[in-house]
């Protein structure tokens, strides 16, 4: 197995600068305001040279950093910015495993023919992120979980790559802060002296196991190098994302309406084939200079038509501003979820759209099982005392 590990350092951070992008060179400071008695959430580099880290009381860090801009927490942004980045993933391989926000593992064992080599795909995915997502991240790559995730939260400018063989020389002088132990096993560790995960590495396996038992026989194990824990694909996103980005500025809102028509026809197809609609669409309009409109819209009908939410941006940007000159649109469909308990549109009482939906709905069930279930109903003798003599139940394509 070959495993990748994306981290986005700073997550609440870097999604308060997506926000507003007019804070990219701020001292930021993201968990509350500082007459709040909670703690520092993140924060950025130019806050942390003065002495701010995360879990100092903000009024402290007010004191450290006088200057720096206070935000509270949006966890729900940064939940729907990390199912973002779940969503762009799904393109490099199928076993995508969420690890809390802003971190996942990728198995892309096998994708060599696709995506070339593994420094290749580590490069094409940041590129992604980073240009569809506006996230810098790392990337760390390994023969197993355990070192992946380390090798990302050490890479730097490029992905940290540990080739198969070398996980034990790569982890030996690491803390053994990075082992997933209980307080009281790593207090024990240290009492006897032990720093590094060499040292961890180097003693007699029934010694851990007689004084930690099974937190001593994981440390052992993985200051090894040995993880044998697949990657295990979570549930879908909740988010699908595209962007657009032209050399010439969109000047009208007609042009506008042609490009997000343009990424509707690629989002709705994927949130079709996965059987689910959106709750939710997320707009992000940004101008040459860097300048970004979002707007965020709630569905009062949960939807999967490329018209009908073409339709609904379309009356909301008539009501509202937007900037001349458009560089980018950056489009998410999110609160996706399954399509059961939705009634479909039959009854709209225009023949030709309960035509287009049934035919959807009739293509979309062979593609689920291979064959039709539907049955339309034929009367036959509707006179006749026998209730199976009255009608039949026919395939929906055939005649009579």
């Amino acid at each position: 197995m070959q495993t990748l590990c994306l981290f986005i350092p700073h997550l609440p951070v870097q999604w308060e600068r997506r926000k507003h992008p007019e804070l990219a060179r701020a001292a930021l400071i993201v968990g509350g305001f500082p007459y709040e008695r909670t703690a520092v959430l993140d924060c950025s580099e130019e806050a942390a040279v003065q002495g701010v880290s995360p879990g100092m009381p903000l009024r402290q860090a007010s004191h450290r950093c006088p200057g720096a801009v206070f935000l509270p927490a949006d966890e729900a942004g940064c939940a729907g910015a990390s199912g973002e980045v779940l969503g762009l993933l799904d393109r490099f391989s199928p076993a995508v495993e969420p690890d809390g926000p802003g971190r996942a593992f990728i198995d892309i064992s096998g994708t060599e023919q696709l995506f070339g080599p593994a420094g290749d795909l580590a490069g094409q995915v940041s590129r992604l992120i980073l240009r569809q997502a506006g996230f810098q991240s790392r990337i760390g790559v390994a023969g197993s979980k355990f070192v992946a995730g380390i090798a990302a939260s050490l890479a730097s400018a490029g992905p940290l790559i540990v080739e198969g063989g070398r996980e034990r020389p790569f982890l030996a002088p690491l803390s053994i802060e990075f082992l997933p132990l209980a307080p009281e096993a790593t207090a024990w560790l240290k009492r006897l002296g032990l720093r590094t995960m060499g040292q961890v590495a180097g003693l007699p396996l029934n010694a851990l196991d007689s004084q930690l038992g099974r937190d001593g026989l994981m440390a052992h194990r993985l200051a090894n190098g040995i993880d044998q824990r697949p990657v295990t694909p979570g549930p879908g996103p909740d988010t699908l994302a595209e962007t657009l980005s032209f050399e010439q500025p969109l000047g009208s809102l007609e042009a506008l309406l042609t490009a997000l028509g343009r990424l509707l026809g690629r989002l709705t197809p994927r949130l079709r084939s996965r059987y689910q609609v959106c709750h939710q669409i997320r707009l992000c309009l940004r101008s040459g200079d860097g300048r970004a409109w979002p707007h965020t819209l709630n569905l009062k009908t949960p939807s999967d038509s490329r018209p009908g939410m073409l339709g609904i941006l379309k009356r909301h940007l008539e009501a509202a501003s937007f900037p001349e000159g458009v560089s980018e649109i950056h489009l998410v469909l999110a609160g996706l979820h399954g399509e059961s308990g939705r009634q479909a549109p039959l009854s709209t009482g225009t023949k030709g759209l309960q035509a287009e939906a049934l035919q959807r709905l009739n293509s979309g069930l062979r593609e689920r099982f291979g064959r039709n279930p539907l049955k339309r109903v034929v009367e036959i003798d509707s006179g006749s005392r026998i209730p199976e003599r009255r009608v039949a139940l026919v395939d929906p394509d055939a005649g009579g």
